[in-house]
């Protein structure tokens, strides 16, 4: 008689991403194949920021996750719309820095996390001009202003060799959300590594509970 085979249930996380820079990024890290095998990520792009609150209602509602996250900038000091986020997160759930458990953020943007598998860079703006000419230094792509084409372009040059130079990096500027060139990042990835699941269970709790 043939043995039994053992059923492996993955825990399912959705990832809600602000944009195409967040969403594109995250299933490029996805196919390295750099996280335990335990967690099924499943990213969604929501197109604005604006949008996050609202999506993150009929994701809580209408599907069966294990954990929800939400990956996006910061913008610019006075973080009005990032604030905003997490505010109605907490309002929705009635409850008290339930946010801050499950974003992960780039201050001031995400593209300081995907320029770090390239080189140690300290964005102060959000600013697409402003970024250009570092963008285009580290990447090689001109002009930059977050086209379909030019995400994917500097995607593909993102390889397993550099997600541990971009580990490093971003794990230097984990500091908290309002200083300017920081990212909770590592932390996450830490996670995401991971064989202790303790984590999700944690912001499973903190969330539907």
């Amino acid at each position: 008689m043939g043995k039994i085979p053992t059923i492996r249930y993955k825990l399912r996380i959705r990832v809600i991403c602000e944009g195409l820079e967040e969403f594109e990024y995250f299933k490029r890290l996805l196919k390295l194949n750099v996280w335990n095998e335990k967690y099924d990520f499943n990213p969604i792009n929501v197109n604005s920021a604006s949008n996050i609150v609202l999506r993150f209602r009929d994701v809580y509602i209408n599907e069966k996750n294990d954990a929800i996250l939400i990956f996006c900038d910061t913008d610019k000091y006075p973080y009005r719309e990032y604030q905003k986020i997490k505010d109605g997160i907490n309002q929705m759930l009635g409850k008290r820095k339930v946010a801050e458990k499950i974003i992960i953020f780039a201050n001031p943007c995400t593209m300081q996390i995907i320029l770090s598998h390239f080189d140690e860079v300290h964005l102060k703006s959000q600013g697409k001009k402003t970024n250009a000419p570092v963008i285009q230094r580290c990447t090689g792509v001109e002009k930059y202003d977050a086209h379909k084409d030019q995400i994917a372009n500097i995607c593909k040059q993102i390889y397993r060799r550099s997600y541990q130079d971009m580990k490093e990096r971003v794990n230097r500027i984990n500091r908290p959300d309002s200083e300017t060139c920081s990212t909770n990042f590592g932390t996450f990835l830490n996670r995401f590594e991971s064989d202790d699941t303790k984590w999700v269970q944690e912001i499973h709790k903190a969330l539907f509970h």
